[in-house]
């Protein structure tokens, strides 16, 4: 045989026998094994963080929902340090009462995932009373304006606290109030409005008039009103008051905002049950705490007053509606 014609038959023979093993391995089922998802079990979320206040007038504590871990000198130029959920950071000097300032930086936590953040921080202020929120109207008129008023239960100063019209983090407006002592028994009228009328006083005997300047107030028949010591981020809740026209939507809020609102102020634990019913409420009948009652932080604490009953500025005496 021709020697050429046996190198061609042969590479023909080699070849087809490949092409016979190929397709017979191809025929066999392939095992490639189990598919592992190699980030299961492993926390991929970063740090939240949850709340800043002050633990003095030059340290600020910054807290995280897990243990955290400062991220290189991103703090400078002041420092911190970590404490399981917490971060202290010393600024270089004292933050006054009532004055703010940004703090920013990152953290890791101990999975490798980083947040950075800026925050407002306000000054530490130790001397800040007991109040309770007294006396509020919601459905205010050029000639009788919404206000609303506050109780003192001690001596003290009231520099740095604040305000809300509905929530700290979803406010349509808020009062922080500057540097004024106040005394046992104040009542501090808080006025929605742009000035304050031109017949009220800024200061009277047992009464301090503030003016908002707003064009914004409480929401008509279903709200909340919130007190802070803060308005820093997570700050400490003073008194709050849920109140409601019990509409035949969402739960009786009206909205799902005002119904969220309201299950905020639920969960802070600064109400229970039922809210204050703003149903027979007016621009002069207002929604009055019971005169000497107990906080209880309910709707039972509270009544609404005859016409023309808004007591701002005296005390709750009016007949009830």
């Amino acid at each position: 045989m021709n020697r050429k014609v046996f190198i061609v038959l042969a590479v023909i023979l080699g070849l087809s026998v490949a092409l016979v093993l190929l397709l017979l391995g191809c025929s066999q089922e392939v095992d490639v094994g189990e598919i592992v998802n190699v980030f299961s079990g492993k926390d991929c979320q970063s740090p939240v963080l949850v709340s800043v206040s002050t633990a003095s007038s030059s340290v600020v504590r910054i807290e995280f929902s897990e243990p955290v871990r400062i991220y290189g000198s991103s703090f400078s130029p002041f420092t911190a340090r970590a404490d399981g959920k917490f971060v202290y950071v010393t600024m270089n000097s004292s933050l006054p009462p009532g004055q703010s300032s940004s703090i920013g930086g990152r953290v890791k936590d101990y999975s490798g995932n980083t947040t950075g953040f800026s925050v407002e921080v306000w000054g530490h202020n130790p001397l800040i009373p007991p109040i309770v929120i007294n006396e509020f109207t919601t459905k205010g008129t050029e000639r009788s304006p919404d206000r609303t008023e506050l109780l003192v239960k001690a001596n003290g100063n009231i520099n740095g606290m604040v305000l809300y019209c509905v929530i700290p983090d979803d406010n349509d407006a808020k009062v922080v109030f500057g540097d004024l002592n106040v005394k046992e028994n104040d009542l501090i009228v808080v006025w929605w409005t742009e000035k304050l009328p031109d017949n009220v006083l800024e200061y009277g005997i047992g009464t301090i008039n503030i003016c908002a300047s707003t064009n914004s107030g409480p929401s008509s028949n279903n709200g909340t009103l919130v007190l802070c010591n803060t308005p820093s981020l997570g700050a400490g809740i003073m008194d709050a008051v849920v109140y409601s026209n019990f509409s035949a939507s969402h739960d009786g809020y009206g909205t799902r905002g005002a119904k969220e609102r309201a299950q905020w102020v639920l969960t802070s634990g600064f109400w229970e049950g039922d809210a204050v019913d703003s149903t027979t409420s007016t621009a002069t009948r207002s929604m009055s705490r019971v005169l000497e009652g107990r906080d209880s932080n309910c709707c039972k604490d509270w009544y609404v007053t005859v016409t023309g009953g808004s007591t701002f500025g005296l005390p709750n005496d009016s007949e009830a509606y």
